[in-house]
């Protein structure tokens, strides 16, 4: 698999979530999740190939049917990080972009703008997503993630419990897209996983821990992601409002 020097795009596409079953393909608004985000990345102009990254024939069969190029993975990975190394190992781009299949509201400038920011940026390894949040309940909420940064944007700490937050309730909301450096990917996916990577359940926190740089990219706009079904009305509320606006 060659792809010269442009950014690999690879959305990792599972159906064995527990909390939501065959969530890449759940309809939203008649067209499946995955092909929403599919379409939205296409948009990226900084993107080179864009590959949907699945061990599911019938994911495979729904994603050839609507135009992506798709890779069929081996059984057995851990999470979507080692399909997306999977996928890497087999191509020469330098930096790979992992797209989250539950992000169909994914702003195309968002990910140009990660892109941006690791190819600027030679200090860091990896960069990643985040917006300013003023919502406590987000802030208290462990299904949102959270991420502290030092006065270089580097990332100190991801947590899914409340970090520290200014006087108005604002926070780094941490959103799982993240840019790597090939190397840094296929050096990551050897690395063992540590104590709070598990205690937090956020595989970045291995990342740090072997001193891998997070440069975070803040973006002015939220996503809503996928996590259970009730979050399908709401993408799909966005969406409507957004056609008729």
């Amino acid at each position: 698999m060659k792809s010269g020097l442009s950014p690999l795009g690879v959305i990792p596409a599972r159906v064995g979530s527990t909390r939501f079953p065959n969530k890449v393909l759940a309809p939203i608004l008649g067209k499946p999740m995955i092909q929403h985000v599919w379409e939205r990345a296409k948009k990226a102009t900084r993107l080179g190939r864009l590959v949907i990254a699945t061990d599911s024939q019938e994911v495979l069969r729904i994603v050839h049917q609507f135009g992506a190029d798709a890779v069929c993975t081996p059984d057995g990975f851990l999470n979507g990080t080692e399909r997306v190394a999977y996928v890497a190992s087999q191509s020469d781009a330098p930096l790979i972009i992992n797209l989250q299949g539950d992000e169909p509201l994914i702003a195309p400038e968002a990910i140009d703008k990660l892109i941006c920011e690791l190819e600027q940026n030679t200090a860091f390894d990896m960069a990643t997503l985040a917006v300013g949040v003023r919502d406590r309940t987000q802030l208290h909420d462990p299904n949102v993630n959270k991420v502290v940064t030092g006065c270089d944007g580097a990332a100190l700490y991801f947590s899914r419990q409340a970090l520290s937050s200014d006087e108005t309730g604002s926070f780094l909301k941490h959103i799982g897209i993240y840019a790597y450096r090939r190397e840094t990917l296929l050096r990551l996916v050897r690395l063992p996983s540590v104590a709070l990577e598990r205690a937090e359940k956020l595989e970045q926190l291995r990342a740090l821990a072997y001193g891998i740089r997070i440069k975070i990219a803040v973006i002015d706009e939220d996503t809503i992601a996928v996590d259970v079904p009730s979050d399908i009305t709401k993408v799909e509320a966005f969406l409507k409002a957004r056609i008729h606006s």
